[in-house]
């Protein structure tokens, strides 16, 4: 059971980050997440993830991984599913967390630490 909720929610919590990257609001949790990398991050790790030293928003989106810590069970009737993304090789201490209600509507997007 939990297989099939981390796949579906997965997939809903991708194309809600993709929904609101291509807003293109500038002040979203999206493009803070992408923009703060892209400013804070090596050249040398943005080429060994993308082939490029300078990479698209859109190409820093694709190399999103959830993180380890997601629990994909809910314990409480008031607890929400939070979907975590991260960058590969634990580079940042920023996540990009999806959230969902228990009936798996989006309840919103944000940038943690």
């Amino acid at each position: 059971m939990t297989d099939d909720i981390q796949t579906r929610l997965t997939t809903l919590a991708r194309a809600a980050i993709q929904a609101q990257f291509e807003q293109q609001d500038e002040d979203d949790e999206v493009q803070l997440f992408i923009q703060h990398h892209l400013d804070e991050l090596e050249a040398s790790y943005w080429l060994q993830h993308t082939g490029t030293a300078t990479p698209q928003a859109a190409q820093v989106l694709q190399m999103l991984v959830l993180s380890p810590h997601i629990e994909w069970e809910l314990e409480d009737e008031d607890d929400s599913y939070v979907v975590d993304f991260v960058l590969p090789d634990e580079v940042s201490q920023y996540v990009l967390c999806v959230e969902f209600d228990q009936n798996e509507q989006l309840l919103d997007i944000c940038m943690e630490s």
